[in-house]
């Protein structure tokens, strides 16, 4: 049976499966908001999507934001029943579907699955959004996507606390076996920098301690509306979002209304980089009231790239950045589920099961 992997975040998706990862807007746009296409000139990375349970056409994939269609995009961004929000079930869907895309299968008949997805910690100790997330989840999903329809039963939801992906992608190799067995017997911190929120979340012996850890609602996106504010004029946050992640690395911004009318914005940029760094720091000090006996700091998530590193590595002396972190969730989670079918497998072998 094959694994999805999902990481549904506020600002970004995350998936992955045996075949492929994505990263993807966690925006959607119904097609009849998308302006009359003249022709295929220019043609950018954007699919329709479509399922039984709505009426409507809807556009996304990666290059969603180059629209320009800010006011007419749906958004999963919100801290309360997300879980029970209509978009964000429409992006449950979508997620699944884009995933059968890459198997033959899933086209030509039913291909059953095993999901694994994570939560915020505040979020996977509710008995209801668990629930939630769930039922969101498990079943029988029939998407359409560019008109060929594809159909997925999910057999089995898998749900772990958020800092458990990245725990897990540090902690084994890309087939699920132990890499690093000195991480089970540490107190870790593991900081998750995400678009709606920053997680903070202690792993003592391989347990969530419940009392050094945080969740804050001042993810990415207040980085960017921090930006946006300090620009003159109307300034799209999807936008610069998008300059945001592309000039990261040479530190060059510029924010474009028009090809006549582009304004640098580098020194705005690191300015409120700064910023949030700093803030960053002040509830990490807050969170980890006993720094000192932690024996490694973890910073990951989406936007763990956009802050200031040398800011926090000059604050704490144990602190790692995950490369690649975007993915290091979704990966652990699918690291995750090799580990429990792989368990589920030798006690088959032994006469034993676990029911579901």
């Amino acid at each position: 049976m094959e694994i999805f992997a999902l990481d549904l975040g506020n600002k970004q998706t995350k998936l992955k499966s045996r075949k492929a990862e994505y990263v993807l807007p966690s925006q959607i746009l119904n097609k009849s908001d998308m302006p009359q296409q003249l022709g295929s000139f220019g043609t950018r990375k954007i699919s329709s999507y479509k399922v039984p349970f709505d009426e409507n056409e809807w556009a996304w994939e990666s290059d969603l934001a180059a629209l320009k269609l800010d006011e007419y995009l749906q958004d999963t961004l919100m801290h309360q029943n997300r879980y029970q929000n209509d978009v964000f079930r429409l992006l449950a869907n979508f997620a699944l579907g884009k995933l059968a895309t890459d198997f033959k299968e899933a086209n030509k008949g039913i291909m059953k699955v095993i999901v694994v997805t994570g939560l915020p910690t505040d979020d996977y100790n509710s008995s209801k959004q668990l629930a939630d997330l769930t039922e969101v989840l498990k079943g029988q999903h029939q998407v359409e996507v560019n008109g060929k329809t594809y159909t997925v039963r999910v057999e089995k939801v898998l749900i772990v606390p958020q800092p458990v992906g990245t725990f897990y992608d540090v902690l084994l190799d890309k087939q699920g076996y132990l890499k690093n067995e000195d991480l089970l017997e540490e107190k870790v911190g593991i900081i998750d920098v995400g678009g709606g929120t920053v997680l903070i979340d202690t792993l003592i012996n391989f347990g969530l301690d419940k009392h050094n850890r945080k969740q804050y609602a001042t993810g990415a996106n207040d980085l960017y509306e921090s930006i946006a504010a300090g620009i003159d004029g109307n300034a799209s946050i999807y936008q610069i979002e998008k300059i945001v992640r592309e000039g990261i690395k040479t530190r060059e911004f510029a924010y474009r209304f028009s090809k006549n009318n582009v304004i640098d914005i580098s020194d705005l940029v690191e300015l409120e980089i700064n910023s949030f760094t700093k803030r960053l720091v002040s509830n990490l000090k807050s969170t980890f009231k006993d720094i000192q006996t932690m024996d490694s700091l973890i910073i990951t998530g989406g936007a763990a790239n956009l802050i200031n590193q040398r800011l926090i590595a000059d604050t704490f002396e144990t602190v790692t950045f995950i490369k690649d972190s975007e993915f290091a969730n979704v990966r652990g989670f699918y690291k995750y589920a090799l580990t429990k079918e792989g368990a589920e497998d030798s006690e088959e072998e032994t006469g034993t099961t676990e029911t579901d």
